[in-house]
């Protein structure tokens, strides 16, 4: 911590073991001592990260802060009511909205709302402020009548982060030949998406546009990227972290476009489901452009918005399409066929050819005809989510998330390395029929 002071670099503790608690037990001494020393170290350092909520309790307990500013509205809500009863004034930051939040995992919205009040009522009690950073959550907040509500818009550092910095040679070196300069400055983990960026580079230069990406960041999905940037001959160029704030602003400024692929939730679920999900989805991603790119292959990517949001792409049960879906994916497969010449026949029709069924009708199904898929889907799919939720929570809890990370780039590696090589191809113009 003292050479950390006087190289000015930020520094973070881990707290992990109780030595206080390993004095008491193995030396029947010196319990004092060891949180003085402890206390010594955690309140030098400029971040603690506590890795469970009872480390984090008796932490606090321990070095008992003059003040407390939390953000997770989940897991730390707990804090508010600890800082309450130690008289220690305490602020949550609020930057998105509960009932929204709670809607994307498909609670319906008034149900939603009513447990959103709820829970804002209670934070509002137990915390001395409530910080929004936006409108819709301070809206939220009001709502209810809380009173202890500030609004503290988030902002850029203009005098650092500003257009004036464009540097053409820096352009120049980074572009390396092209003509379109892209920029992603985001860590590399499953849940930010960073293979997206790869693929704007790689669609571009099916139209014609010779475009560069430059990746400012690191984490666990950066080997696979590069990987994956060298088998597709993508120009890509992986700087890592980049600790120079006055470069980082250089380089936004001397971009054409700034990436950011990362969607604010993944499936819109929980942290526990949210990241073994996304693991998954990035290898199978990863291996179906090895193979697109090694049998010529027609790849649609369906992962535009509308899938997300017009529910009335979706079946019934949410996890496939519905008509309206199927016949978009037929459009679009029509759309890629022909443009690779072997389509045949006309473009199928977007809109179905029967009425949508009722609410009512929807609501009926699964007690109905559909009674049979949440028999299969609790024996099948459920234990298998259930199996890497905990699998995830564990690792949380123990600090070691990172190892799901490395086992999953290991699995994946060896996938793409186990891929055979490609056919021969030469002369060979694939044919298809699209039935409406």
């Amino acid at each position: 911590m003292a050479l950390a002071t006087r190289l000015g670099l930020p520094a973070v503790a881990v707290y992990r073991t109780d030595l206080a608690g390993y004095a008491r037990t193995y030396l029947g001494t010196g319990e004092n001592t060891a949180w003085r020393r402890m206390r010594a170290v955690h309140s030098a350092a400029d971040l603690t990260l506590a890795p469970s909520s009872a480390a984090l309790r008796g932490l606090l307990a321990e070095l008992r802060p003059d003040r407390l500013e939390v953000s997770d509205r989940a897991t730390l809500r707990w804090t508010g009511e600890w800082a309450r009863r130690a008289r220690v004034p305490a602020v949550m930051v609020s930057h998105e909205t509960a009932d929204g939040v709670l809607r994307t995992w498909g609670v319906p919205p008034a149900a939603a709302g009513r447990a959103a009040d709820r829970l804002n009522t209670l934070s509002a009690h137990a915390y001395a402020r409530i910080v929004c950073t936006t409108e819709s959550a301070e809206r939220e907040f009001v709502r209810t009548g809380v009173r202890n509500v500030v609004r503290a818009p988030l902002g850029v550092d203009l005098e650092r982060f500003r257009p004036g910095l464009r540097s053409t040679a820096l352009r120049t070196r980074h572009l390396r030949g092209q003509d379109v300069l892209l920029l992603l400055g985001s860590r590399l983990p499953v849940e930010k998406r960073p293979g997206r960026a790869l693929d704007a580079p790689a669609a571009l230069r099916h139209t014609g546009v010779r475009a560069a990406l430059v990746v400012a960041g690191d984490g666990p999905l950066r080997a696979e990227l590069e990987r994956r940037a060298r088998a597709e001959r993508l120009p890509a160029e992986f700087l890592g972290h980049v600790r120079d704030r006055d470069r980082l602003a250089r380089l936004q400024a001397s971009a054409d476009l700034c990436l950011a692929p990362g969607p604010a939730e993944t499936f819109g679920l929980p942290g526990p489901l949210r990241h073994p999900l996304a693991r998954r989805q990035q290898a199978v991603n990863a291996v179906v452009h090895a193979l697109s790119g090694r049998y010529d292959t027609v790849h649609l990517h369906a992962s535009d918005r509308a899938w997300t949001e017009d529910r009335s792409l979706w079946s019934v049960d949410r996890l496939h399409p519905g008509e309206r879906g199927h016949r978009r994916l037929a459009a679009d497969f029509h759309r890629l066929l022909a443009e690779r010449g072997p389509a045949l026949g006309a473009r199928p029709a977007h809109e179905p050819g029967q009425p949508p069924p009722t609410r009512v009708a929807g609501a009926l199904w699964p007690a109905t005809r559909g009674t049979g898929w949440p028999a299969r889907r609790s024996t099948d799919l459920l234990p298998q989510l259930l199996g890497l939720a905990a699998a995830e929570a564990g690792h949380q809890v123990r600090g070691t998330s990172g190892q799901l990370d490395a086992r999953a780039g290991r699995a994946l590696a060896e996938a793409l390395d186990g891929l055979p090589p490609a056919p021969c191809l030469r002369g060979f113009v694939p044919r298809a029929r699209m039935e409406g």
